[in-house]
This record gives C-alpha cells, structure tokens and sequence, in this order.
C-alpha cells in the first residue's frame, strides 16, 4: 500500500512526537502503551501495529489515525488491475496466510474494549466518505479481529467474532461499491461464517441484507446512534 510521503509508520510517529515536545516515555504513558512498543516502531524494527495501537498514539499526539498511517493510494479507477487500497481489502478478506501460515504476532492480542472502539471509529471514516482512510483502517482491523477470535475463548471469542462479522459486512459493502462483487460477494460470506460464531443473533441476519443495501443503513456498531428508538 503506497503513501504519498514516502515515510513509514515509525517516521510520522517520531515527527509528531517531537512536534508535541514529547519523549517517548512520555508518549507511551500518555498512550498507554509500553515504551517497548513505541521504540522498536520508531526504530522501524517493526513496520505495522495493532489498530487499536495506532488509535492510541493518535490519540496522545493529537492527530487522527490516518495521518499517522499515512495517506494511501486511494481507491480510484485505474487503467489496469485494482489500486493499492483494493489490493489491501482483498488480501484483507481473502489472507495469504490462510494457506502458508501466519507469523507470532509480537503484540498481545486486542482487547474487545479495543476492537469496538476500532469498528465503530472505521465505519464513522466510512459513512463520512473518508474513502482513502478505509483502504488502510479496515485491512488493519479484519486482522485484529481475526486475531483476537482466534486467540480468545468462550464469551470473548464469541464478541470477537461479532466485531469480525460486521468489519466484513463493511468491506463487503466498499468493495460492492466499487464495483468489485467478487471480493464483495466473498467477504459477505465471511462476515456470514463470523456472525454464526458471535454472540449477536441479529448480525447474520443483517448480513444478509449487506450488498443489496446502498451503503446509508446503520450497522450494528452504529446503531445506537441511528436508530430513532434510541432517542426516547
């Protein structure tokens, strides 16, 4: 996924927090993260974190989430095969991992706290049309889900597995969009599979309704911020 800067995520993350005066110390404190984690990221020693991670240090340097990914390629009509941004989806979706296997992932795996949190920040970028944000938020949480349902047992499992159902139903949407059914059509499968795991009974449901919708109806995460039941 290309970024216009040139710079990776450890760059923008040492240029902000020299901007705000801050060490990085002081900035894992204010993130509430290990300055582990901060260094070794500025270090370039590791080159992708957690969303949950990434909404964090935004949150402590005083910028939104994107800028500190970085501006992607956005999802515009190319000439010859699919931009960076739909490349991401797709492999989002559809992981080459599944079939080689997938490398220890050095953070823990995301709270469920943190993955809501996530969802319901990811489809606010997208009902606002902050379209070039989605290409790189939404790949970043499909795998966070997919991790903590995988490494979570019982309830937490079952709520990690409802987030994972509606990150898909929103790729789902954005890829049906953009005019690519396929990926869309396979996505909703799996947000399909992911709801049956969850603790929600509405979610498969609602999935089913995903690609025929025009992008305008609420999802679950918004829900309680859409429907006029709520307002009483």
């Amino acid at each position: 996924m290309g970024c216009e800067d040139g710079q990776g995520l450890g760059d923008r993350i040492a240029r902000f927090r020299v901007r705000r005066k801050l060490t990085q110390e002081r900035l894992a404190e204010r993130a509430e993260l290990s300055v582990d984690v901060v260094r070794k990221l500025e270090q370039g020693q590791r080159q992708t974190a957690r969303l949950s991670t990434i909404n964090a240090l935004a949150r402590a340097l005083d910028v939104e989430p994107s800028v500190l990914i970085g501006q992607p390629t956005t999802f515009e009509a190319r000439q010859e095969g699919d931009s960076p941004s739909v490349l991401a989806l797709r492999q989002a979706v559809s992981p080459l991992t599944e079939l080689l296997g997938e490398d220890a992932d050095p953070e823990a795996p995301p709270t469920i706290g943190a993955l809501r949190a996530a969802l319901r920040s990811t489809e606010r970028v997208r009902r606002e049309g902050r379209m070039a944000e989605i290409g790189v938020l939404l790949p970043q949480l499909i795998r966070d889900a997919r991790t903590a349902a995988h490494a979570h047992s019982g309830a937490e499992a079952a709520a990690a597995h409802a987030v994972l159902a509606e990150a898909y139903q929103v790729a789902a949407t954005t890829l049906a969009a953009l005019g690519k059914e396929d990926a869309g059509f396979t996505a909703l499968e799996r947000s399909m599979e992911a709801a049956r795991r969850s603790d929600d009974p509405h979610l498969e449901t609602m999935g089913v309704s995903t690609l025929s919708s025009d992008g305008g109806d609420c999802s679950p995460a918004e829900q309680e911020a859409c429907d006029p039941k709520y307002d009483e």
